[in-house]
């Protein structure tokens, strides 16, 4: 029995789908997680100037006080971001140490942030926890980011929050700057016992 003109039809447009989605580049898949940035470890305060991931989206820092020698991190400066984004590949950073009067700059690649976000998005659904990326910047030129995700309804009850590493420790490259521009920043933290006097 011939086959009917619909279903001629159904597997012309079935191919046609096929050869359109064969064509097309998958988009990434894009996650919806807030930015913590810590600093230190105490008595050890930093400012990033720069903090960019992939060389494509960035978030405002400054001052860092305190927290980085804590592990896991927990708490810091929280940037929500505007729009969910693809898992990052790469974090690029430049930040000051007052206490060492020293610039530091970073280009980190972050290893198999694709494949770890979609494990932990899966163990720990958005509808139970909040996703947080965690960088760390030390007055000593190190860095670290690692991934939170934090219950929703466990009240002060934290054992049910979940965090790994995604970089444990790496170190920045002193760079170029000029120190002057934090003078005053840096004597106010002399001033306030915080670090001693750097010259």
């Amino acid at each position: 029995m011939p086959k009917s003109w619909k279903s001629h039809l159904r597997l012309g447009l079935l191919l046609v789908l096929l050869l359109l989605a064969s064509g097309c580049e998958a988009e990434p898949r894009r996650y919806e997680f807030a930015l913590e940035t810590t600093g230190g470890p105490t008595d050890w305060p930093v400012w990033v100037e720069e903090l960019t991931f992939d060389h494509t989206w960035s978030s405002p820092v400054g001052n860092l006080g305190g927290g980085f020698d804590i592990r896991p991190p927990t708490g810091g400066r929280t940037a929500v971001l505007a729009h969910p984004v693809a898992a990052p590949e790469s974090m690029q950073a430049r930040w000051f140490s007052y206490r060492t009067q020293t610039f530091y700059e970073i280009d980190l690649e972050l290893p198999d942030t694709e494949d770890l976000l979609r494990q932990w998005y899966r163990d720990h659904p958005p509808a139970q926890y909040l996703h947080y990326l965690t960088a760390g910047f030390s007055g000593e030129g190190e860095v670290f980011v690692w991934w939170r995700a934090r219950c929703r309804d466990c009240g002060s009850d934290r054992s049910r929050d979940f965090h790994a590493p995604i970089v444990e420790s790496a170190y920045g490259e002193e760079a170029e700057g000029d120190p002057a521009t934090f003078r005053s920043q840096t004597q106010r933290r002399v001033d306030e016992g915080i670090i001693p006097s750097p010259w």
